[in-house]
């Protein structure tokens, strides 16, 4: 039986094509496909172009699939559902398929349980849960202003925001003030303040700048630490939101973590995440996975199959 699993977010669309043991067949990665962000058109191309590649890594047809999960960042809301389905539809052609938000897919990764939180720190963020009574929690994961916050793109912007407070006198000094300008091949923060006049910020500046906080927190740079604490933190508090709707304070909770800034496994952002789940579940104890999320959309493919009686 050939399972097909997809983890599409804004950086990157992952494909495997696998069988019920997890045994890989093909392989391919596409471009980004987040809707909210590349819009549905770049999604399609990239959904497609992932399963042709694997497709053809594999030597299969489509045909020869029994059961397809897609993992999809951005599948937030039922207008989100409205735009994706269509797309994924046409694509799969006839072959049975679910789509569901791509936190969930990190989470069967990580783990078999049934109940738990799972927490998405990279690109953004985003918080799902499940309760023992199969109760499902998920919050908005849009912006800012709709209540979310996390990832590289907001470290990236509070990194650039405290390298100038820090040139300017205005707060700490930091080490970012010497470490960020090379980001822009530049020697200074005014001549990062005229790049950024000039033009916004590209992909590959906006995946630099939180590596360079990361240096910056190892050296021991008080500022950039405070940063990074401050969103694991942040992020622990929506997880502990999730603990609660679903009445999970008194269990022992699996918290799975998956994105980027968690696989640092930096203790500047795991510690605070779990002080804030402690402060309300205090049983609650991380999980990191050692499966790339796409397998987890794999398991749920297995799951889906199964209960075809594909």
């Amino acid at each position: 039986m050939y399972l097909l699993g997809i983890d599409a977010g804004g950086t990157k669309t992952h494909c495997v094509i696998a069988d019920e043991t997890e045994k890989i067949y093909g392989e391919a990665v596409a471009g980004a496909a987040q809707h909210q962000i590349y819009g549905i058109e770049q999604t399609r191309r990239a959904l497609q172009e992932a399963v042709d590649s694997a497709l053809k890594d594999a030597g299969l047809k489509l045909s020869d699939l029994a059961y397809g999960v897609f993992g999809m960042s951005g599948a937030d809301g039922e207008e989100d559902f409205a735009l994706l389905t269509p797309v994924v539809q046409e694509l799969m052609q006839g072959i049975p398929f679910r789509i569901v938000h791509d936190a969930w897919i990190g989470f069967y990764a990580a783990t078999e349980e049934e109940m738990g939180v799972v927490s998405i720190c990279g690109t953004g963020a985003g918080h799902a849960g499940r309760n023992c009574q199969g109760e499902t929690v998920q919050l908005r994961n849009l912006d800012y202003i709709m209540g979310n916050y996390g990832g590289g793109a907001d470290l990236a912007n509070k990194a650039l925001h405290f390298a100038f407070r820090s040139e300017e006198g205005t707060w700490d000094k930091s080490l970012l003030e010497e470490l960020i300008p090379a980001v822009f091949h530049v020697e200074k923060m005014a001549q990062v303040c005229d790049c950024l006049l000039k033009e916004e910020l590209t992909t590959e500046q906006r995946f630099q700048l939180p590596i360079i906080l990361f240096e910056a927190a190892g050296q021991g740079d008080r500022v950039a630490q405070e940063i990074i604490r401050d969103m694991g933190y942040q992020e622990g508090r929506y997880a502990s939101a999730i603990i609660k709707r679903l009445g999970m304070e008194a269990e022992k909770v699996p918290m799975v973590l998956i994105g980027s800034i968690f696989r640092t496994r930096s203790p500047y952002i795991l510690e605070p995440y779990l002080a804030a789940v402690h402060e309300v579940c205090p049983a609650a104890y991380l999980v990191l996975p050692d499966k790339a999320p796409v397998m987890g959309a794999i398991r749920i493919a297995r799951k889906m199959a199964d209960a075809k009686g594909t």
